[in-house]
């Protein structure tokens, strides 16, 4: 049986009062769930529920 695994992904697409945008870091979530694929049952969440915000800042 595999593991399981939940990975959590920020729901913040805006920093505070700012206005700046964020979200979750791509390499930091890519990175272990090409690790982990297929060698654990993966499911991916958010605190919020729904799409989690992609950081598009380099």
């Amino acid at each position: 049986m595999a593991p399981k695994v939940l990975i959590v992904l920020s729901s913040h697409e805006k920093l505070g009062d700012t206005g700046k945008k964020t979200g979750w870091y791509l390499p930091e979530f890519a990175h272990p769930y090409y690790k982990l694929e297929g060698k654990a049952d993966l499911t991916i969440a958010s605190p919020k529920g729904g799409a989690a915000p992609l950081d598009e800042t380099i």
